[in-house]
């Protein structure tokens, strides 16, 4: 493998953009104690084009080459390469972008826009010489997308839904970033503390697009799995219940999954009637996502 990567002008993709937020949703009081804290044009997620990811015993010493390579290449910055290691992979990232809300069009975008980066690092090959002796050119970053960066820091890390214990939890509420509403993270984790004041064992997770509110932690047994056959069909189906009473009370008292601080309806049209019925989204069983810990960052370096 030579130390050099080639470009050229192999055609472009794009990564598809996440679905647009249908209807813009207000935090309700009770969450957030201040509308500065949480609405502004900013978001709070860091983005960067994630160039690669290795695993295997020798990803670390290839991550280190690779960006020791991207360093090197015109039209990229040194500085903004970065590998960071977990216990599962090694990523190579590159660039710090953020994404900015315009309240004249009412849609997001990247500042600085990455799609030139993106498309120089993707179109990056290298000679490889194949089993047979001959050389072919590789591109190891032809899926290289823009995502954020695992670098935020919480708070309060020991309510991290990983930490809990068990292996369900109940989610309550999920916040992500609309329209103004650009900081999901803090939200969650002021709700969170807001649960928490109140007794209750809350706990949040924060996803790439989405950070969840969950309370308890139960067993394994606290969810009965069996199988059914459709009396229409025939089909041998499966299903799930709750069958731990402390799960059921909690569910009793929390029954809405919130969306932003509001309760979310599903439209539905009765077919003997042809009227609009509105169920509201309800609050359900997640699995404690222990390999988030196992899996926590362990340095970041490059940049």
């Amino acid at each position: 493998m030579r130390n050099t990567f080639h470009t050229t002008r192999a055609p472009l993709r794009w990564p598809r953009r996440w679905p647009a937020v249908a209807v813009f949703l207000l935090l309700s009081a009770a969450v957030v104690p201040a509308r500065g804290q949480l609405f502004g044009h900013k978001d709070e997620d860091v983005w960067a084009v994630r160039c690669l990811t290795l695993r295997g015993p020798n990803r670390f010493k290839q991550a280190e080459e690779c960006a020791d390579l991207l360093r090197k290449v015109r039209g990229l910055k040194a500085k903004l390469v970065r590998v960071i290691h977990t216990e599962q992979d090694s990523r190579v990232y590159y660039g710090r972008y953020r994404k900015v809300y315009n309240k004249r069009t009412g849609k997001d975008r990247y500042k600085p826009d990455p799609r030139k980066d993106l498309a120089l690092i993707r179109q990056l090959s290298m000679d490889m010489r194949t089993p047979t002796g001959a050389v072919r050119p590789y591109w190891p970053f032809r899926y290289a997308t823009v995502e954020t960066l695992p670098i935020g820091k919480s708070r309060h890390p020991e309510w991290q839904l990983c930490n809990a214990p068990g292996y369900y939890s109940l989610q309550v509420a999920v916040f992500y970033d609309s329209g103004e509403m650009r900081r999901r993270r803090f939200a969650a984790e002021e709700y969170c503390k807001l649960l928490r004041d109140k007794g209750e064992e809350a706990y949040f997770d924060h996803g790439e697009i989405n950070s969840s509110v969950c309370i308890g932690a139960f067993p394994k047994t606290a969810i009965e799995t069996y199988q059914y056959r459709d009396p229409l069909t025939g089909v041998i189906r499966v299903k799930s219940r709750i069958v731990d009473k402390r799960m059921l009370e909690l569910q009793k008292k929390y029954p809405h999954n919130l969306q932003n601080g509001r309760v979310m309806y599903q439209v539905s049209i009765d077919p003997k009637t042809g009227r609009k019925i509105r169920t509201p989204d309800s609050s359900f069983p997640v699995i404690i996502p222990h390999e988030k810990k196992a899996g926590a960052t362990r340095g970041v370096e490059g940049g």
